[in-house]
């Protein structure tokens, strides 16, 4: 019985984050408070800090992923009958609020790493046409930002979604703020790389060129500033 009781004290915090998700998936889930006519956000709680995975793509240094998704209730939750879908003629969008750090960037899926495509905060990214939507904007900490810092664990990000309407438009939904990590065992490798290409595009080139790689990146940066402090003929 004592074990029990521990058990449950336990696990009582986790069953209470849990509580408003009813099982979408790992995307946020956008549909309407029918008692206030609000927008409203349902998503997994315990998904968070979300790990990103190492980017392969050359625009987007650091780690990066289009998921979690936003996506559109299709039909009201059996769990909660107050919680349906937004109106046919509803015109959502996404707002992007605060990033913890500016480093953390949110882009509009249609050109991730591109120039202006990144979601500011105050922006919004509004979805094609009107109802249900279905959308994956690309979640980014970008480690080849100057403000990046290796030291940072988790990234906050806070946003909410909006109908942008004139007349009959649901109210806004609260603000959600989750964070993002990079992905477990990924941080040193890609660290390294970026570091290697950093000196590669900032050494000389001439009979002082250096070739770096993830194992000579100090040896490089050393040799670079060596080469800077010596007088341009």
């Amino acid at each position: 019985m004592f074990r029990l009781v521990i058990a449950w004290t336990l696990m009582a915090p986790l069953a209470a984050l849990a509580a408003t998700w009813h099982g979408h998936g790992e995307d946020f889930v956008i549909g309407v408070d029918e008692n206030t006519n609000a927008l409203q956000v349902e998503y997994d709680p315990l998904l968070f800090p979300y790990p990103l995975p190492p980017s392969d793509d050359p625009l987007l240094a650091g780690w990066t992923l289009d998921d979690p998704g936003l996506i559109a209730l299709d039909a009201p939750d059996p769990h909660d009958p107050s919680f349906v879908p937004v109106d046919p003629d509803a015109d959502i969008a996404f707002e992007l609020i605060a990033v913890s750090r500016p480093e953390f960037k949110v882009w509009n899926p249609l050109g991730p790493g591109e120039p202006g495509f990144q979601i500011l905060p105050g922006e919004v990214y509004n979805f094609p046409g009107v109802g249900e939507f279905h959308a994956h904007v690309w979640w980014h900490i970008d480690a080849a930002d100057p403000s990046y810092d290796p030291n940072v664990s988790a990234w906050e990000v806070t946003f909410r979604f909006v109908d942008l309407r004139t007349a009959g438009a649901h109210g806004p939904s609260d603000p959600v703020t989750v964070a993002f990590t990079p992905e477990p065992g990924t941080l040193i490798p890609l660290l390294a790389a970026v570091l290697a290409l950093r000196c590669r595009a900032n050494q000389r080139i001439g009979a002082h060129a250096l070739a770096c790689t993830p194992r000579n990146v100090p040896a490089c940066r050393r040799r670079h500033r060596e080469f800077n402090q010596e007088e341009v003929p």
